[in-house]
C-alpha cells in the first residue's frame, strides 16, 4: 500500500515537471514551448488569428510533419484549420482561426499533436502568450536539469 502511494506521488510529480518543461524560455523559432509527451510543441503566432506549430524532438530540434497531425481549439470551442507547410528549410503546421479571433486576447489554445506516429497529451497555451516564470527551487531540491537540455 505504501509503495503504491509513493509510486502515485512520483508519477504525479513527473507529470507536473513534464508539463512545465521548457515553458520558461523561447524555442528555436522564437515561439512558446510545451512538452506533451516524448516530443515538444512550439507555437509561433503568425498574425492575430494564425499560428505555426512546430513538432520538435526531445532535444528541441528536427521539426517533423511526417506521420504527424495537429488538432487545435480556442477556448475548447473554436477549431482551427491546420495544414502542413513543408520546404527544404522548414516543416510545420500553419493553423488559422476565424478572422474575428484575436490571439493576443485572453483565452486558451489547446493543441493535440501526433509527431511521427507518437500521440502526445494535450498541450495548453494560455493566452495572451507569455513565458512562464520557473518555480523557485532550493539548492537541495535542484535536479541539475536547469529547465532545458
Amino acid at each position: 500500500m505504501k509503495k503504491n502511494i509513493i509510486f502515485a506521488l512520483l508519477i504525479s510529480l513527473a507529470s507536473i515537471c513534464a508539463q512545465s518543461h521548457g515553458e520558461d524560455k523561447y524555442g528555436p523559432h522564437k515561439g512558446f514551448v510545451r512538452m506533451p509527451g516524448a516530443f515538444h510543441t512550439e507555437l509561433v503566432l503568425d498574425g492575430k488569428n494564425k499560428f505555426k506549430v512546430y513538432l520538435l524532438d526531445i532535444q528541441w530540434k528536427n521539426p517533423s510533419v511526417v506521420k504527424s497531425q495537429i488538432q487545435a481549439k480556442l477556448n475548447n470551442k473554436i477549431e482551427a484549420k491546420c495544414e502542413i507547410q513543408k520546404s527544404e528549410s522548414e516543416s510545420y503546421f500553419l493553423c488559422a482561426l476565424p478572422s474575428k479571433v484575436d490571439l493576443t486576447q485572453k483565452g486558451e489554445l489547446r493543441i493535440l499533436a501526433v509527431r511521427e506516429g507518437q500521440q502526445g497529451a494535450e498541450a495548453i497555451y494560455p493566452l495572451p502568450l507569455k513565458l512562464e516564470t520557473p518555480a523557485v527551487v532550493s539548492p537541495s531540491e535542484h535536479s541539475g536539469h536547469g529547465g532545458h537540455h
